[in-house]
């Protein structure tokens, strides 16, 4: 009986001392939210001040508005990394050990030793968080699936989330972690970003191209009003002619291709170029 009612304790105080992965989430998306708003409150007046200064300027001095554009948003976005950094590192090494976010979970940071880490602790832990990002953000899906509830940014910072009734005297025990759910969840993100590239390669190629330029031909031929001329877009040109709609782009290798459209609901059909082939567009030679 003491056995067992002793296993019955350790399994509740498994379970109840770390912090769980949604109340974590919930914690992540209000803190990212508020650390957001004094860079957004700075810095968006002044973005959107320029995007209406570049709209009404005159052409000769567009190129001055959006470059004053492009500095703004780099200071945006270093001003929101210094904002993020202050308010996580703070607040996680201050006396509450937790952010605002945390607070409302009522969760908290602790070390390996169950104490309140250092301000550089929780400087590396946020940075940490980087590497998270940057592998698909499966670092912090790990805080579900590990041993004591651990994301990738607490192993690299020797640190734990736990609820905010633990104390530090109290142990860190192991709990069950799912190794084989994190295997395939890492399977799917990898297999997801390579279908992703595999899509940029297709896009990229000739067949890719000119299904691309298709499609925009339709949506322009449901265009009555539309005037006669060139009309730029991208790496296509398209034109408006008396006879129809015309598509000219070049594939990888510098190969030229045009596609012809007489009408709306029409066929597409692939006009023929001195020492190419229509084959490679995937659409029939024009009669």
């Amino acid at each position: 009986m003491l056995i067992a009612a002793k296993r019955v304790k350790e399994n509740n105080m498994n379970t109840t001392t770390y912090a769980g992965f949604w109340k974590r989430t919930v914690a992540f998306i209000i803190d990212n939210i508020l650390a957001a708003i004094a860079p957004a409150v700075i810095c968006l007046p002044l973005f959107m001040w320029q995007v209406a200064a570049a709209s009404n300027a005159p052409e000769s001095e567009r190129a001055l508005h959006i470059g004053a554009l492009v500095v703004i948003y780099v200071i945006w976005q270093l001003l929101g990394l210094v904002c993020m950094w202050l308010y996580f590192a703070f607040m996680e090494s201050g006396s509450r050990q937790a952010t605002l976010g945390k607070r409302l979970m009522k969760i908290k940071v602790v070390g390996k030793d169950g104490q309140r880490i250092s301000f550089a602790r929780a400087t590396g832990r946020f940075f940490a968080k980087i590497v998270s990002y940057m592998i698909m953000y499966i670092g912090l899906i790990m805080a579900g699936l590990t041993n004591r509830k651990r994301a990738l940014h607490d192993y690299i910072a020797e640190t734990y989330v736990v609820n905010d009734s633990f104390q530090p005297s109290d142990p860190l025990p192991d709990t069950p972690s799912h190794p084989w759910w994190l295997g395939i969840i890492v399977a799917l993100m990898i297999a997801f970003l390579g279908g992703l590239m595999l899509l940029g390669v297709v896009a990229s190629h000739t067949s890719g191209r000119a299904f691309q330029a298709a499609a925009q031909l339709q949506t322009l031929a449901e265009q009555p009003d539309l005037p006669y001329g060139a009309i730029p877009a991208g790496d296509i040109t398209y034109y408006h002619y008396s006879d129809g709609y015309h598509a000219s782009f070049e594939d990888n290798n510098g190969g030229e291709y045009s596609l012809y459209l007489p009408a709306a609901g029409e066929e597409i059909c692939c006009e023929d170029y001195p020492g190419q082939s229509c084959e490679a567009t995937g659409f029939a030679e024009c009669d």
